[in-house]
């Protein structure tokens, strides 16, 4: 069965939002979940998340997806850029963005950050986006760009805000529906 790795946004922990809803229903439906998790006093810069990283997940196979939300999602693909995984198959995004963002929360700092989308794109298979036109904090647009980057895949909708518990999102069925069919390919 497949691994999946679920890193959290900046917006929280692993506790809030619908991470753990996430993390138990894959886990009863067989799969090895990863619930990364970095307190919220110390989310302010990358290399904490990437430390943190390093000592949280462990990559084991190739049947592997990232799932990962805003901040989460940058700080996982510099992860993917500076460890030594050889392959994976898979990388969700939910929000995410690139160093290079504009139209981002002014709370996020990108500062210092770069990313060889290269170097990942080496070591993850398929790439794939979710982003809402209602996104108060990443623009739709933003999340666009980074799939082009990444030569993946974006869904835009029209309403789901951030993803956040804020937006009604102490669930995400639809995510879970969708991620369980490309999985299973």
């Amino acid at each position: 069965m497949t691994d999946v790795i679920i890193v959290h946004s900046k917006y929280g922990n692993s506790t809030n939002h619908w991470y753990e809803w996430l993390s138990n229903n894959l886990q009863l439906e067989g799969y090895h979940v990863t619930l990364f998790n970095l307190p919220v006093e110390d989310n302010d810069a990358i290399v904490h998340w990437v430390d943190e990283m390093n000592k949280q997940i462990h990559i084991r196979k190739y049947e592997t997806y990232f799932v990962t939300h805003g901040f989460g999602t940058i700080a996982s693909l510099k992860y993917l850029e500076q460890s030594e995984v050889e392959h994976i198959e898979g990388f969700f995004s939910i929000s995410g963005f690139k160093e290079d963002a504009k139209d981002i929360d002014e709370n996020i700092n990108l500062d210092g950050i770069s990313i060889d989308y290269e170097a990942v794109k080496k070591k993850v298979d398929r790439f794939y986006g979710l982003c809402s036109k209602d996104d108060h904090h990443v623009s739709y647009k933003e999340t666009e760009r980074l799939m082009q980057a990444l030569d993946g895949r974006c869904k835009v909708t029209e309403r789901g805000g951030h993803f956040l518990e804020d937006n009604g999102f102490t669930t995400f069925t639809k995510l879970q529906n969708r991620m369980q069919g490309i999985m299973s390919d």
